[in-house]
Parts: C-alpha cells; sequence; structure tokens
C-alpha cells in the first residue's frame, strides 16, 4: 500500500524559504552587552570566554570575534591599553537582512537598545541589498578620566616636562624640588608622557620617582636611584 503526504503543495512552497533561512535570523538573546560595552577588552574576556580568532587589524589595534552558531560577535580594541573602541553584532546573512525600519530584531542578540546615553548604535548594511541591514555596530560613549602626574623623590631640584595630546593639549617644562604634581580632566584618547632630570642634588642618597594615575590607578610609571632621567607615558 502507498501512503501520499497529505501536505499540500502550496504549503511547502510558501514556506520552505522560511524553513531553510532560518538559521541565518537569529533573534534570541545570545550576550549581554551592555554591561561589557565600555570595559576594557581583559574584563570583556571573562565574561565573554576566550575569542574564537584574535588577529591584527592595524598598527595597534586588534580585533577579537566570538561566534554562537549564526551570530557574530566582533571587538575593535587598542593593544596599548586594552579599550574597546567599537563592538560589531551581526546575525543576519545578506539573504536575510532587514529592511530599514524594521531592524530592532538586531538588537535582541545583544540584548541592547537605542538611544542609550552609554553607547550609540549604527546599523551595519547587506554587501548586496543596499538599505537592508544585517547587524548593528555599537560604540561606546567617550569617557573623561581623572588623571594625575606626580614626581617624588629625595630633596633636589629637578626639570619636570611634561605634554598632554588631544582635548587642546597642555605642556610645561618646569623646574621644581619633589614631592610635585598637577591633575587633569582628559578623554578617551588623550596621550601623556612624564619625565623628570637632575638638575641640581640637594641631598644624598638620591632617588626620583614619576607616576601616571588615570581615575585613581596607577597605568605609567618610571624611577631611579642611579641618577639617570626617568619618564613614562600612558594612553586613555
Amino acid at each position: 500500500m502507498q501512503f501520499r503526504s497529505r501536505v499540500p503543495l502550496v504549503f511547502l512552497l510558501f514556506y520552505a524559504p522560511f524553513l531553510s533561512g532560518c538559521a541565518s535570523r537569529s533573534t534570541a538573546p545570545i550576550w549581554n552587552l551592555p554591561p561589557l560595552i565600555g570595559q576594557p577588552m581583559d574584563i570583556a574576556q571573562k565574561t565573554l570566554g576566550k575569542p574564537q580568532s584574535e588577529v591584527t587589524v592595524s598598527p595597534g589595534m586588534m580585533q577579537s570575534e566570538w561566534k554562537r552558531g549564526d551570530v557574530t560577535l566582533s571587538a575593535l580594541w587598542k593593544s596599548s591599553n586594552h579599550r574597546v573602541t567599537q563592538w560589531n553584532l551581526i546575525s543576519r546573512d545578506d539573504d536575510h537582512a532587514l529592511r530599514d525600519g524594521e531592524t530592532a530584531p538586531l538588537l535582541v542578540p545583544g540584548q541592547l537598545k537605542e538611544n542609550e546615553a552609554s553607547y550609540g548604535t549604527e546599523w551595519i548594511e547587506s554587501a548586496t541589498k543596499p538599505l537592508f541591514y544585517k547587524g548593528v555596530k555599537i560604540v561606546p560613549a567617550t569617557k573623561n578620566h581623572a588623571v594625575e602626574i606626580r614626581v617624588t623623590g629625595s630633596e633636589a631640584l629637578l626639570q619636570v616636562v611634561y605634554q598632554v595630546s588631544g582635548s587642546g593639549g597642555k605642556s610645561d617644562d618646569i623646574l621644581t624640588i619633589p614631592p610635585w604634581q598637577t591633575s587633569f580632566t582628559l578623554p578617551d584618547d588623550a596621550t601623556i608622557s612624564l619625565s623628570a632630570n637632575i638638575y641640581k642634588v640637594l641631598k644624598n642618597p638620591f632617588q626620583m620617582k614619576v607616576e601616571i594615575l588615570a581615575d585613581g590607578k596607577v597605568v605609567a610609571s618610571d624611577s631611579a636611584s642611579d641618577g639617570r632621567p626617568v619618564s613614562c607615558k600612558a594612553e586613555l
């Protein structure tokens, strides 16, 4: 005896594209990204785990990538300070990209929202379908940092030079007796350099140390007791 399917052919023709493409249209939450946005890469990896791939994309810039099924999460970050400058979350292939105005499902795999103060979002356009989108780019909001530079050591007259790039730039070249310090409020990407050199020793034995602190944490330092110049540099 021969059995024939009772499923109408028109049903199969209508639903076949949906069934074959379901793996390329994930709308389930996978990662909780908002708490990770603004965190350095080493902190983010404690939650995300070891990336499936990690490559150098340009001098000083790295890209780490994680995959869950058909969804890809990548992060661009600075090798100097591990600061993540951009996240990319792609959850659709080009064939199943979403038209403009219907892109909200692209936020779901990362549990993201639009119009958040801590990050901005931008849709990633399909390479083959203009005005259709397959993912979302997430850019952390720029942070300001409390920066302190300081010089400590034995009693001596020191030549202290510092320079700040970004935020209009600041620099100075002074003679001072340690301890000496000054502070700034600086945004992401600012670079600070600090050096000290002996101008006149007033007391032996001699020691000196330079430090750069960001948000209360020492991010660069150098010290000497043999009279050599000391210097350090940090990027926010």
